[in-house]
């Protein structure tokens, strides 16, 4: 009897405990929701890059480089540690716009493959020892002529245009007049054009022009720089050196090699003057004229005021015939 009353005490007691918990289990809250979210890895960070400059495709030997040719140039974006010392490189616009402006005018001095970056080596500017062996053209021979400030059109002729070349001839040996050819001291003169359309080098030893070197998206503001489109040496650490005096004494001018020798023979014998040529003139001949102008074609100021005279007898008549000067 003691032993079932207990049994049924126990049990009581582990009903009501379990009745407890599960009551005390009902009233508790349920847990927080855990969110679990995914966070990328972190990148390793990029490696600084910078741009350099270089051919976008082939470029031969004495290439200007002006406003077309920027046009064809790349900006490559290579690592900073990839660089090279003598690389035209930029990190940004303002520094390329820089580049830019830096290597304007310049010319190559060897052969660029497409992609190949250019250097401060593979350039000559205008002015350092080189540049006219640069921009010469294969096959051809820089040639220098004497001349004057009218005789090379001072003020209207610069480096770049193209020209002819006008031999003028005095005779020193003065002929007696004759009835046939009076004052024939003024028909000694005469003039050829020997040399055709051909491309002036320099003014002395100044290439300033040759390259068209005025940049038209940087206007020059003042006026020793304007007038000649010399590069501001803040902007350009090549300045391009400008004559001190408009008077020039020679002119050299790129010509074939016949046509070297032929002017190295003119200018022993007579005075050698250029005529500029249009650049929009396409059809400019480069033949040199085989016809001279004598004076009598350029003027007849100096032809003879009396015509040659004979006269005539006829019985007791007389006449005068009166000839023209090319005996008719």
């Amino acid at each position: 009897m003691k032993t079932r009353s207990l049994i049924l005490l126990a049990s009581a007691v582990t009903l009501a405990a379990g009745a407890a918990l599960v009551g005390r289990s009902l009233m508790r809250p349920p847990p927080p929701v855990t969110i679990v979210k995914e966070v990328p890895a972190q990148a390793a960070p990029k490696p600084p890059v910078r741009y350099v400059l270089s051919a976008g495709d082939a470029m031969a030997a004495g290439r200007f480089v002006e406003s077309d040719t920027l046009k064809t140039l790349t900006w490559r974006e290579v690592p900073a540690d990839a660089v090279r010392a003598d690389d035209f490189s930029a990190a940004n616009d303002q520094e390329r716009r820089q580049v830019e402006r830096e290597i304007y005018g310049s010319a190559l001095r060897q052969p660029l493959q497409g992609g190949q970056s250019l250097t401060r080596g593979t350039l000559v500017y205008p002015g350092e020892p080189g540049f006219l062996g640069a921009v010469l053209t294969p096959g051809m021979r820089a040639v220098s002529i004497p001349t004057s400030a009218v005789d090379s059109n001072s003020g209207l002729l610069n480096s770049g245009d193209r020209v002819d070349v006008i031999l003028s001839v005095q005779r020193t040996e003065i002929q007696k007049p004759t009835d046939m050819i009076p004052n024939s001291e003024y028909m000694l003169l005469a003039s050829q054009t020997i040399v055709r359309n051909v491309r002036v080098l320099a003014m002395n030893n100044n290439p300033t022009a040759v390259t068209r070197l005025a940049d038209p998206e940087q206007p020059a503001t003042d006026k020793n720089t304007a007038r000649r489109g010399q590069a501001d040496s803040k902007n350009n650490p090549h300045p391009i050196p400008q004559p001190n005096t408009l008077f020039y004494e020679s002119v050299t001018l790129e010509v074939s090699p016949a046509d070297a020798e032929r002017l190295a023979l003119a200018r022993e014998v007579g005075t050698l003057q250029v005529a500029l040529l249009s650049h929009r003139d396409e059809t400019a001949s480069k033949v040199a004229s085989r016809e001279a102008t004598h004076l009598r074609e350029a003027t007849s100021v100096f032809n003879g005021a009396t015509p040659p005279m004979v006269k005539t007898f006829q019985g007791d008549k007389q006449a005068v015939q009166v000839y023209a000067p090319n005996g008719k």
